[in-house]
């Protein structure tokens, strides 16, 4: 998993079936890396929800951030950070009434936002090389997505009976004959398994994924299980940015990458008052739309979701969609159009035909106009 940087044409592989675009490379990816911060944008969203979208969408735009709402922000994450903390403990958890000598083997880290180094060093000889479990994501095509998580369920379970400690979920290894299972569906499935059964506490869930890019899928992760997450994607992006000079800074651009996203989780965290990690984490702080019930009773048990949706069944279509185009070496990278309006991209209500029939109509009177300009609106 802590690899070597890709050769082009696997890099661009693992780029079209993880659904990345030119445009989050460039505007999400690249502006962490440098700025240390989330790209700044326009307010509001004028893109269509993911069901009626004639792209193939994330299933974390699925999901809605939850915010205290009052006046005041609850806690402000720049001005009062001293109260507020990413640390992230790696071992076995107890109850607060019986903790004894047993419990004390824990590995202490400042974020769940892993390095390859900080990887590496969990998995070596002297921490968890023979008490973590490997989980890979990557399973058969044909077979159905439901089923497919109960066998991920099953490796989860089966691993926590042989004492393990550390389960990694990890969509690492694509192959041309296998499809992966989306890691937050995997995250909120193993999570809830494990609940249900008693056992959750007893080990910690590492996922090692290409889809965790920016902050929101990072607290999707978080916010449905994971005790961690290695976003090795976003490190060959970026190791790939230095190799072409594209980034002009290419000294420690990984450290600034999770600084920013770091800072993303505050930002995220401070919206409901949150001042640690280990409160976010599980607490499921989402409103899902567009989802039908079959999902979110699966992997996001007790999640609202008012409006019905995309099924296991599109979900698998959507990825399957995605991996013809990755194993099709004639299929470039997309361009996006999801923050900005791409000819041939991502729908946006406010697209230069809406503005250009306005501002004729406005300026002209004439109702022939106007009634084109609502035409384009409708």
């Amino acid at each position: 998993m802590a690899a070597e940087p890709f050769d082009e044409d696997t890099l661009a592989t693992y780029q079209k079936m993880f659904n990345l675009s030119r445009e989050e490379l460039n505007e999400v990816i690249a502006v962490l890396a440098m700025a240390e911060q989330e790209a700044v944008g326009s307010m509001g969203d004028d893109t269509p929800m993911p069901v009626p979208s004639q792209t193939i969408r994330s299933p974390f735009d699925y999901f809605r951030q939850q915010f205290a709402q009052v006046i005041n922000p609850p806690i402000d994450s720049l001005r009062e950070r001293i109260v507020m903390s990413l640390q992230t403990n790696i071992g076995r958890e107890s109850s607060l009434f019986n903790i004894g000598p047993q419990h004390a083997n824990h590995v202490i880290m400042n974020s769940p936002i892993l390095s390859q180094r900080k990887l590496r060093q969990l998995l070596g000889y002297s921490m968890f090389a023979d008490s973590h479990a490997f989980i890979d994501l990557i399973l058969p095509k044909e077979l159905p997505l439901p089923e497919a998580l109960e066998k991920i369920c099953a490796q989860a379970e089966q691993a926590v009976a042989d004492d393990k400690l550390i389960l990694i979920l990890s969509d690492r290894y694509l192959k041309e004959e296998l499809l992966p299972v989306h890691a937050l569906l995997a995250t909120g499935a193993v999570h809830h398994h494990l609940v249900a059964l008693g056992l959750r506490c007893a080990v910690n869930i590492i996922v090692a994924t290409g889809v965790a890019r920016d902050p929101h899928h990072f607290a999707c992760l978080i916010g449905y299980g994971a005790t961690a997450v290695y976003p090795y994607l976003a490190y060959q992006c970026l190791q790939d940015f230095a190799r072409q000079g594209a980034i002009s800074r290419q000294q420690q651009l990984g450290r600034s990458y999770r600084r920013g996203i770091r800072k993303g989780l505050f930002k995220i965290m401070s919206k409901m008052g949150i001042s640690s990690v280990s409160s976010y984490r599980g607490a499921q702080l989402f409103e899902i739309v567009d989802l039908h019930d079959e999902v979110v009773d699966r992997g996001f048990r007790g999640t609202v979701s008012r409006i019905q949706g995309a099924k296991f069944a599109d979900l698998h279509d959507d990825q399957q969609g995605l991996a013809r185009s990755a194993w099709d070496p004639c299929q470039p990278l997309k361009q996006g159009g999801f923050l900005k309006y791409v000819h041939g991209g991502e729908y946006h209500c406010f697209n230069p035909d809406v503005i250009a029939t306005l501002q004729a109509a406005v300026r002209s009177g004439d109702f022939d106009r106007y009634q084109e300009y609502a035409k384009l609106v409708n």
